[in-house]
């Protein structure tokens, strides 16, 4: 989780840039029109509450509540709670994903 919150106010713009079977990978930069700068994926994802594009998340630890309720929709063995909160279009929302595990690379990736 440590390596989530340090990407707090790093980058404004995300967005989800695959959802399959199995993996989850948010893109980010300051514009993501021609390229981005990180690349965080959630591996075995279990469960997931995320917008497809939000701005400025804020990557926290997930309140008892939250971990209550990721045990009442998976009793996945094993995987752990990623929060955070971010801007949308409704407002600042929390999200949540449950997970085996992270990784985050950083680096130029230009869009084709």
């Amino acid at each position: 989780m440590r390596e989530l919150m340090d990407l707090t106010g790093r980058w404004w713009d995300w967005r989800v840039d695959l959802w399959d079977s199995s993996t989850l990978r948010l893109v980010a930069d300051n514009d993501l029109t021609y390229h981005h700068n990180v690349e965080v994926s959630f591996i075995d994802v279990a469960w997931a509450a995320t917008a497809d594009t939000f701005h400025h998340p804020t990557f926290r630890p997930a309140t008892p509540a939250e971990h209550e309720f990721a045990q009442q929709v998976t009793n996945e063995a094993g995987h752990e709670l990623y929060a955070w909160d971010a801007e949308t279009s409704a407002g600042t929302v929390p999200m949540m994903i449950v997970a085996q595990s992270v990784r985050i690379v950083e680096g130029l990736v230009r869009h084709v």
